[in-house]
């Protein structure tokens, strides 16, 4: 399997010391496949997806609406 560095913050690198015992190869590996996952998605969908004005006018209600309702105080 090839091999990935990553350049991290100092202070995520200490954190990441403290717990030896995770498997930080293994949380890195599933978070990138599952961003991959949803990037094939995204890509699909604007391959194969017909969306129109109005249907995002209309998505944009939507989300605008769950969130207000969701952070409403």
């Amino acid at each position: 399997m090839p091999k990935v560095t990553f350049e991290v913050p100092v202070e995520l690198r200490k954190n990441m010391s403290k717990h030896k015992d995770v498997k930080w190869d293994s949380i890195v590996s599933d978070a990138l496949w599952n961003y991959s996952k949803k990037i094939e998605l995204l890509d699909n969908l604007a391959i194969h997806g017909k969306m129109t004005d109005e249907d995002a006018a209309a998505l944009n209600r939507s989300v605008k609406k769950a969130l207000a309702s969701r952070y409403k105080s």
